[in-house]
C-alpha cells in the first residue's frame, strides 16, 4: 500500500510539472511572438531604429526566459534561437531588409516549433 501511495504522489507531481512547463512555454512563445510581429512590421516599414530597439528587448526577454526553458527543452532548439537572435540585430543595423525578414521568420518558426514539440500528442510521445 505504501508503494502505491508513493507512486501515485510521484505521478501527480510529474503531471503537475509537465503541465506547468507546457503552460510556461506557451506563455513565452506568445510573448515573444508578439515582439516578433512588431519587429517584422517595423522592418517592413523600414523603421530600423525601432526594430533594433525591439530586437534588443526581445533578446533580453529571451535571456531571462531561457534560464527556465533550459531545464526542460532540448538544447539544440535553444541554440538555434540564440543563433538567430545574434544575427537579427546585425541585419537590422545594416538595414538588410531581406536578411532581417528571413531571420524574423526563422525565429517565428522556432518559437512555434518549441511550443509544438512539447505538447502532449501521440507523435511527441513515441
Amino acid at each position: 500500500m505504501k508503494d502505491v501511495l508513493i507512486s501515485l504522489i510521484l505521478s501527480v507531481i510529474m503531471i503537475f510539472t509537465i503541465s506547468s512547463s507546457i503552460k510556461y512555454l506557451n506563455t513565452v512563445s506568445q510573448n515573444l511572438s508578439e515582439l516578433n510581429d512588431e519587429i517584422e512590421q517595423n522592418i517592413n516599414d523600414e523603421n530600423w531604429e525601432e526594430a533594433y530597439k525591439i530586437t534588443i528587448e526581445y533578446t533580453e526577454k529571451w535571456q531571462s526566459y531561457s534560464k527556465k526553458i533550459k531545464l526542460f527543452l532540448d538544447h539544440q532548439e535553444i541554440d538555434n534561437i540564440e543563433t538567430e537572435l545574434w544575427q537579427l540585430p546585425q541585419y537590422i543595423k545594416e538595414k538588410s531588409k531581406d536578411e532581417a525578414l528571413a531571420s524574423v521568420y526563422v525565429l517565428k518558426y522556432l518559437l512555434n516549433h518549441i511550443a509544438d514539440i512539447e505538447k502532449i500528442k501521440i507523435e511527441n510521445i513515441f
